[in-house]
């Protein structure tokens, strides 16, 4: 037999008593199924999710519908629940009534899309957080916000909202919405000169107990848009962590609130200029340092005639026969702009060298790498770093980047 909705009329109720017709084990362990003779839970249906709350002492995890008959998940084992036998239950009210406010809230945003712009609502989904409607037509930010506005005056004026099943006669003559045919019985949901929906779920009696309505964001596709909205407590919740947020930014930017944005770009623009001026000086240090390798190069090649020895801090080359281009240099630094490190070792790559690279970071950090050969391939080193230190990264021949852990000094060790 279907289960007794007993929300339908009476949706403010928030206990009953109802007899089980059956019950099995759930999908779970540790969980049943259990079905009544009648239930205040509203199961997920509709785009809507189900009601949370207590049945038989036991929490409700879910509460599902299939051919009229409602199932409830129950946390407990099955045989705590005899058929035949009387159960009380209870329903999170307040879990209840927020998506009844979200609801409603929607009805009216869907029926003045449909009474102003002639759109359909074509797909609905009200979570225990937000509500997303898709529309089969777009608005402009201007004509969102009207939207808003619209509804909210629809709220403030507090009209009634009535849920019932007319009778087949009636409603052939009705002019409502609904998104898909419906066999049997349709119950319809009536916000007096707003909507005429078809609607399964509980609603608010007057469009006053909404509170507010606020749309959070639309997303455009190519011909519809979503809109994400949240009303009553969840919109008044939302509205205090932006509260929040916009006191935080106001304190860093140093600006009043309603002037944050101001705010916000100056400092944008105050970044964005020592970006620029770190990027020169990272130029600038560069060139410096190519001079300085070249000089500490030449003071090699003139150590290799008299059997001194020359050595840098955070540069070195290891040799090979005796030409350059059998010879490997790595060149460790504090960080830099990315564009400056590459620039760097193209510049030592040019310079004839059988691999270049340039570490920036610091041992407690790590090190972010790039490395280019012009003779070899530049993988033979990152394979290394890979294989040694577990590094990340890769590339091609005449190049690779990626980042590793280790020591300045194990990574010198390792390295041709």
């Amino acid at each position: 037999m279907p289960t007794v909705r007993l929300f339908d009329d009476t949706p403010y109720e928030t206990s009953f008593t109802g007899t089980v017709v059956s019950t099995q084990p759930g999908g779970r362990e540790g969980t049943a199924q259990i079905v009544l003779d009648r239930t205040l839970f509203f199961p997920e249906e509709g785009g809507q999710t189900p009601d949370r709350g207590i049945l038989g002492g036991f929490p409700v995890l879910d509460v599902q519908v299939k051919d009229n008959v409602i199932t409830h998940t129950v946390q407990a084992p099955s045989d705590a629940f005899v058929p035949g036998a009387k159960v009380s239950g209870e329903i999170d009210w307040s879990h209840r009534f927020s998506n009844m406010q979200n609801h409603s809230g929607e009805h009216i945003l869907s029926g003045l899309l449909h009474s102003l712009y002639g759109y359909d609502n074509v797909g609905f989904r009200l979570s225990d957080n937000t509500v997303t409607l898709d529309t089969s037509g777009q608005l402009t930010d201007e004509q969102l916000r009207d939207l808003e506005r619209r509804a909210n005056e629809v709220v403030y004026r507090n009209v009634p909202i009535h849920c019932e099943y007319p009778s087949p006669e009636v409603l052939k003559t009705l002019d409502y919405r609904s998104k898909k045919p419906i066999d049997g019985p349709v119950r319809i949901v009536t916000i007096e000169g707003v909507d005429v929906c078809a609607c399964c779920a509980p609603h608010v009696q007057r469009t006053g107990e909404i509170g507010l309505i606020r749309i959070l964001d639309v997303l455009h596709t190519k011909t519809n848009m979503r809109l994400t909205i949240v009303c009553g407590m969840r919109a008044l919740e939302e509205t205090q962590k932006e509260q929040e947020q916009l006191l935080a930014v106001s304190h860093l930017a140093n600006a009043p609130r309603l002037s944050c944005a101001e705010g916000v770009q100056h400092l944008l623009d105050e970044i964005l200029s020592l970006k620029e001026q770190l990027k020169t000086d990272d130029i600038r240090y560069v060139d410096t340092r190519l001079r300085e390798i070249d000089l500490l190069e030449k003071m090699q090649n003139d150590a290799d005639v008299t059997g001194a020895s020359t050595a840098s801090d955070n540069t070195a080359a290891k040799c090979g026969a005796g030409s350059m281009s059998a010879r490997s240099l790595w060149v460790f630094e504090a960080p830099m702009n990315v564009l400056a490190q590459r620039n760097f070792m193209n510049q030592l790559c040019e310079r004839g060298y059988r691999f270049a690279g340039v570490f920036t970071g610091s041992d407690e950090e790590g090190w972010h790498y790039l490395i280019g050969s012009r003779e070899d391939d530049a993988r033979i080193p990152g394979d290394l770093l890979r294989k040694e230190f577990g590094a990340k990264g890769g590339g091609k021949p005449a190049m690779v980047q990626g980042t590793v852990h280790a020591a300045q000094a194990a990574i010198r060790a390792i390295l041709p």
